[in-house]
């Protein structure tokens, strides 16, 4: 019990960064060796590694969350658009055409 009075000073506990190391892969074998070695014994330390490989995954996810929510709002601001230009080209010819065909048929009725 005396050796957790001093958990965040030299001590025999495992940093932080050595454990954020150690769960990214970042550690020679010999260090990991020696970390898997210490949580063997270490009771605080490895309930400590567990919680930072649930906060691991839970910013992982929060990660995923957003990009999958700016991937959403991009396409529903895309939907938004009423018409994309190639529909306002076909309308804008269909209505030609249209005003087109009566001005001939007018044309032609006018001269009877």
């Amino acid at each position: 019990m005396n050796d957790r009075k001093n958990i965040f000073g030299d001590s025999v506990h495992l940093t932080t960064g050595q454990m954020l190391n150690y769960l990214r892969h970042n550690i020679s074998r010999e260090e990991k060796h020696q970390v898997e070695r210490h949580i063997t014994d270490c009771e605080f330390c490895s309930d400590a590694l567990e919680g930072l490989k649930k906060l691991e995954a839970d910013a992982s996810l929060l990660n995923i969350t957003a990009e999958l929510q700016k991937m959403a709002r991009k396409r529903k601001v895309s939907r938004r658009k009423l018409f994309s230009t190639f529909d306002l080209i076909s309308v804008f010819a269909v209505v030609f055409l249209i005003l087109f065909l009566i001005a001939v048929a007018v044309v032609l009725f006018w001269k009877r």
